[in-house]
């Protein structure tokens, strides 16, 4: 029995992977330069992804070990933990530096760009993990010790590391290998690039407190696709919250990324997401822009973001070694030109907009671009009464729409400051968490602010990411309000005065309101009978000419209202002096 159990747990990855390649599109072949990037297997310090040709990835206990000797044996690195996981495992980060500092208030000095790179949020999509072990490697004790020469990197190889250790080889069915692929959520199936703004989870919290502590100049996030089939191998993006950093890195980051991938091999790409999610024919779409993803996220920080989604169906390897030569290109971009770089963050830092976009929309007629694709084809499905997208494994270049979602939807004016009353203290704790200043009071104040009124609200059926989401109208309103000792002011003039803006704004669609941290507000705690209401409306008519005039017209335009007694009672209610004047009052004070 003993040994057909380990005959069964050799063959079954086996199984699975052969059954992938059975269901999958084809490979396009490839062959790049980056092979030679591979190490010999007589390298001692040879990756245990490596040592598999590529087959599998080390598991977390492995990995730390490898990282621990590594870090052990050389000079210019250090690893260090920055948190911890539900389940106890340990979070750890590299630091890289030629000058072997490894101090973070010496960091944050540097005069070097300070480099954040973080792999396996989505822990399945392992391939930064093994591609920064390796020129982690190669720095050590190989010849690429001259990137650090103009800048510093700080390496979290695994982010999700619960999720790194569910593992299994049938997490992930759209994509080629490695043969044990980690899972996508968390301990507390969170999604971890969901959670940027509400900070739920230990392992976000975890790295948003490194931006605190190192203020890192660059921001990258390593991912693997789950879409359709194309002919780019390495595909990136970023959002353009801000103006100068988005434009320093198309003119300058850009360019000089994609001649190092090419002049490997490889075939780099912007992100690409199909607007139907299943092929090209609608064109591809941008997505949207929300603060809860990670690079959007640093983005509203003023720092550089990157994320980098490797396609899926290419083969592991080329994944894992593309990913790698990015990562050299980036060391050389960031450092050669950190003097332009830094002048673009510091215009972005100052900048404080009178308006602030919190929704993005698309314009009315579409840009169409060129695509590198894959031909595919609609074929009669045999198990459904539809059709299925067939991909041939034939490369086609052609014109496709593109979808930008780039107009501002909803702006806001920028106030001077947020109130958030003590009763609320989870929000002030979360707020805090991402760095904000604030000022805490310690003696009761009253002060002028508006307060948001809201109406057509909605609550999700279902929970999201562990929230029943709320989205709503409003309307402002001019209070007196009193806050008391523990409340706090947050004032917009500072650098993340945008990022407080979309956590505060009542229409934001990543405000802590619409992530439903605010619940209290959507319930009615008085009523009044029907013995009371009858003669009170009665009452109202009789002294309110305007009164009157509005209510005739709203039966006569809403026949269903009139004749439901229920509705016309709580109309009344509703303008009467008894009514609950904090019943969907949300509870942030704006100064203007």
């Amino acid at each position: 029995m003993i040994h057909l159990f380990v005959v069964l747990c050799i063959c079954l990855p086996f199984a699975a992977i052969g059954q992938l390649e059975e269901i999958l599109p084809p490979v396009l072949p490839w062959r790049g330069k980056s092979l030679e990037l591979i190490a010999k297997k007589n390298n001692a310090w040879i990756t245990p992804t490596e040592q598999s040709d590529f087959v599998r990835t080390p598991s977390y206990v492995e990995t730390i070990a490898w990282f621990g000797r590594l870090c052990a044996a050389s000079d210019v690195l250090e690893m260090i933990t920055v948190g911890q996981s539900a389940n106890g495992r340990k979070i750890e980060m590299i630091i890289a530096s030629l000058d072997k500092t490894f101090d973070k208030a010496a960091l944050r000095s540097s005069a070097k760009p300070l480099l954040l790179v973080q792999a396996g949020i989505h822990a399945g999509e392992i391939d930064g993990k093994d591609a920064g072990m390796m020129l982690l490697r190669d720095i050590a004790f190989g010849n690429k010790r001259e990137l650090l020469k103009n800048a510093n990197l700080l390496f979290i190889p695994i982010l999700n590391v619960d999720g790194h250790e569910r593992v299994s080889p049938y997490n992930r069915p759209n994509q080629r290998g490695p043969e044990n692929m980690g899972w996508r959520a968390n301990a507390r199936n969170l999604n971890l690039n969901r959670d940027y703004t509400k900070l739920d989870s230990e392992e976000v919290t975890a790295l948003v407190q490194v931006m605190n502590d190192y203020n890192p100049s660059f921001y990258v996030d390593l991912h693997v696709t789950d879409g359709a089939d194309y002919q780019y191998d390495i595909t990136y993006g970023n959002v353009e919250y801000s103006p100068a950093i988005a434009k320093w890195l198309a003119q300058t980051f850009r360019p000089a990324i994609d001649k190092g991938l090419k002049a490997y091999g490889h075939i780099p790409g912007p992100l690409i997401f199909a607007t139907n999610d299943r092929d090209f024919t609608q064109g591809r779409t941008d997505f949207p822009y929300m603060p809860r993803f990670s690079t959007n996220y640093g983005d509203l920080r003023r720092i550089p973001s990157i994320l980098v989604e490797n396609h899926s169906l290419k083969p592991f390897k080329q994944r894992v070694l593309g990913t790698y030569v990015f990562l050299e290109a980036l060391l050389q971009i960031v450092g050669n030109e950190s003097s332009s770089m830094k002048k673009a963050i510091q215009s972005d830092v100052v900048l404080r907009s009178n308006e602030v976009v919190i929704t993005w929309v698309s314009p009315a007629k579409q840009d169409s671009v060129t695509f590198l694709g894959v031909e595919s084809t609609l074929e009669k499905s045999e198990v459904t009464t539809g059709d299925y997208v067939r991909w041939t494994g034939k490369p086609v270049t052609q014109k496709i729409p593109y979808n930008r979602v780039n107009l501002p939807g909803v702006s806001v004016k920028r106030p001077k400051a947020y109130w958030v009353p003590a009763t609320y203290a989870d929000v002030i704790g979360r707020l805090a968490k991402h760095g904000i200043e604030m000022e805490k009071i310690t003696e009761a104040r009253t002060v002028d602010v508006e307060l948001y009124h809201l109406h057509d609200t909605k609550i999700s059926a279902e929970p999201f990411e562990g929230h029943f989401n709320v989205t709503a109208k409003v309307q402002a309103k001019k209070h007196k309000e009193t806050f008391y000792p523990g409340s706090v002011r947050i004032p917009t003039d500072q650098a993340l005065g945008d990022l407080i803006v979309y956590l505060l704004e009542a229409e934001s669609p990543d405000s802590f309101l619409s992530w439903g941290f605010f619940p209290e507000i959507f319930s009615r705690t008085e009523y009044i009978e029907e013995y009371a209401i009858e003669p009170l409306a009665r009452r109202m008519l009789q002294k309110d000419e305007n009164l009157r005039n509005e209510f005739e017209l709203k039966k006569r335009e809403e026949p269903e209202f009139a004749n439901d007694k229920a509705k016309v009672y709580a109309w009344f209610y509703e303008r009467s002096r008894f009514y609950d004047d904090r019943y969907l009052v949300y509870p942030v004070g704006v100064e203007r």
